[in-house]
């Protein structure tokens, strides 16, 4: 599947969602963008009248519905309150702060984390079809076992795109274990962990240096043969900030199309940045869409 394809899906229905204090032009926009392609209907909550100054700036058309909060906690709650109702099947983070948006979703009794763990997803295109790469925007210095909930996060992400049984590889710097490179250790045990059925619904191999992951003639120059060197679909980074920097890589060198949602919550988070182009926000609402309930 690539983004297109996934377009001609979401047309199928609308989905609905809600969006945490949209109270900047670009998250008005890429709201109105995405309803006018058919595939979303927004519930917009935070401060009523400046929502609501900006529609008639920016969208006088857009209709969304309007659920006032006074502050950033009360916007935060309420956002989440709509997911767990289940009036909305993905929520997006506006202008309020990280914390405050995070802290609501993580709340052990009013929130809507689901897995032990939140990890962020970079979904881009290669070659005609979906990769991913995990996690470059939540765990700094994520553990053994933090970087196994994250590769189940992701494969169950992909497998909701259309990857039915994804291949993994695990990043370091290098196709061997090395004791001085605790990424390579980690590596080693998550694929000897996948080859005894403790991760499941994919194919996992590491220690892999990224051309071994992506590249088969640099894994045959290696030695390297088997399900997952030079054909990987899911990528995971050792550490947050390989995963940031090998994403802007992807979206700013590379220019390929891509999204990020955030994953391990009941639905699908997206927190979009003001420094994403338009095919970037767009991009990151149809994966959440697509991986919401149903």
């Amino acid at each position: 599947m690539n983004f297109a394809e996934l377009e001609s899906h979401l047309k199928a229905r609308k989905i609905p969602i809600a969006i945490c204090k949209p109270e900047n032009s670009e998250t008005v926009t890429a709201a109105m963008e995405a309803s006018d392609q058919g595939y979303v209907e927004c519930a917009f909550v935070g401060n009523g009248s400046v929502m609501q100054a900006l529609l008639n700036r920016i969208a006088p058309g857009f209709k969304p519905r309007i659920i006032h909060a006074s502050t950033e906690e009360e916007a935060a709650a309420k956002a989440v309150g709509l997911v767990r109702d289940g009036t909305a099947e993905a929520i997006v983070k506006g202008t309020l702060s990280t914390p405050v948006f995070l802290k609501a979703i993580l709340n052990s009794e009013l929130g809507i984390k689901k897995g032990k763990v939140l990890s962020h997803v970079l979904v881009y295109e290669w070659e005609g079809s979906f990769k991913f790469l995990t996690d470059g925007g939540m765990i700094p210095h994520p553990t053994l076992e933090e970087k196994f909930e994250i590769i189940k996060n992701a494969v169950e992400f992909a497998r909701r795109l259309g990857c039915e049984k994804p291949r993994v590889a695990v990043l370091s710097a290098v196709e061997t274990v090395s004791f001085k490179m605790q990424s390579s250790i980690d590596a080693a045990v998550l694929a000897k962990m996948g080859e005894r059925g403790q991760i499941t619904g994919c194919t996992i191999d590491g220690p892999l240096a990224l051309d071994n992951a992506i590249s088969l003639e640099s894994a045959h120059h290696k030695g390297l043969s088997n399900e997952v060197v030079g054909k990987a679909d899911i990528l995971i980074a050792p550490d947050i900030d390989t995963g940031n920097i090998l994403g802007k890589t992807i979206l700013y060198f590379g220019k390929i199309p891509a999204g990020g949602v955030i994953l391990g919550a009941a639905v699908p988070v997206v927190m979009l940045s003001r420094s994403d182009n338009k095919q970037t926000r767009l991009n990151s609402l149809k994966l959440a869409f697509a991986g919401g309930p149903g």
